[in-house]
């Protein structure tokens, strides 16, 4: 019986096991009750090192796999945290809390409503600058550019999303605003229009990008064929090769919109925190407020029910922008399987 168990459980496999244990408990610890533990936390650092000597093959191929999975492990860290820490605000009233048109943090009432309709609005306009350019801006790298140009142009638009948001926010607070209040002559600072044109800009390097991928990924041999019936080329690509990644321009867009959704510090920046629905509704003029510029305006000096209340704002904004980026990956790899058959 004593040596059958210690072929079940190995000294390695026991390792293993206190080290998985000390982190899992090291992790609840921190998220619950927002302590560190050294002892744990020295468990888990000498387990690791005792079986990097013991054992070197098993603990290299455990470091590979959790560095492999650490961005998934992360994702499912976040949701929990998100979970744990904002699920909370939507036990009291969660129609209210979704659909709510005030937010006043001293009088203890918290609704995300206008917070809602600001992303809205801010998503949608920067959608409609950023789907156009970026679709088009595909269409041309991909099928009318010359070699030398196309070198230029895709490292020129992917370019943009290496550029700082905060760059993005200032000079959308010092130039954009300024330019917008000028010009139609209003008094109003922060409006959703000016966040809608640079969130635009944002995403089109994301729209561009992967659009242009879905269409660089349709077989040449399709448009060839249209082109041998006589049709002209932007014909071909109008009729067969758009149609065909069709998918996968509906995942760029949807990527695109997840970005202008859950961009955050130029928002911040430009818009006016108003926690107030505009009026008339479609005022894109008026000052207002978004998940995401909500958050970081006020995370600083939340406390209490207004700590519980921004947390389920993130939670609210995570599973949105969750939802997108499955969809997307579906879409993309539906558009992957169509090809593949052929």
């Amino acid at each position: 019986m004593v040596e059958e168990l210690k072929t079940k459980f190995s000294p390695r496999i026991l390792l293993g096991l206190i080290v998985l244990i000390s982190f899992t408990v090291l992790f609840t610890f921190f998220v619950l009750f927002r302590t560190f533990n050294i002892y744990l936390f020295s468990i888990v650092v000498a387990g690791t090192v005792v079986g990097w000597i013991l054992y070197e093959d098993s603990t290299a191929k455990a470091l590979l796999f959790a560095a492999s999975t650490s961005a998934g492990t992360m994702l499912i860290l976040i949701a929990v945290f998100l979970f744990i820490r904002g699920f909370p605000a939507f036990q009291e009233n969660p129609v209210f809390f979704i659909v709510g048109s005030e937010w006043d943090v001293y009088r203890e009432i918290y609704s995300l409503g206008p917070m809602i309709w600001g992303s809205i609005v801010v998503t949608f306009g920067a959608t409609l600058l950023a789907a156009p350019m970026g679709i088009s801006a595909a269409i041309f790298i991909g099928k009318f550019a010359p070699e030398w140009l196309r070198s230029i142009l895709k490292p020129a638009i992917e370019l943009l999303a290496g550029i700082p948001s905060v760059v993005y926010g200032f000079i959308g607070f010092v130039l954009l605003n300024r330019a917008i209040m000028n010009y139609f002559d209003i008094s109003n600072m922060g409006q959703y229009f000016a966040p809608s044109i640079i969130l635009g800009f944002m995403a089109l390097p994301t729209i561009t990008s992967v659009a242009e991928d879905a269409i660089d990924a349709v077989p040449e041999h399709m448009e060839k064929g249209a082109l041998a019936l006589g049709v002209t080329k932007w014909q071909a690509i109008k009729e067969v090769t758009l149609p065909s990644a069709s998918s996968g321009i509906t995942a760029a867009l949807i990527l695109g919109i997840g970005r202008a959704l859950g961009e955050t510090m130029a928002v911040t920046m430009m818009i006016g925190h108003k926690t107030a629905f505009p009026n008339p509704l479609y005022d894109i003029f008026d000052p207002g407020e978004t998940l995401t510029s909500l958050i970081a305006s006020q995370i600083g000096e939340a406390s209490g029910q207004a700590v519980e209340a921004l947390m389920g704002a993130g939670l609210l904004l995570f599973f949105i922008v969750l939802v997108l980026s499955t969809t997307s990956r579906l879409i993309q790899s539906r558009l992957q399987r169509r090809f593949r058959r052929g």
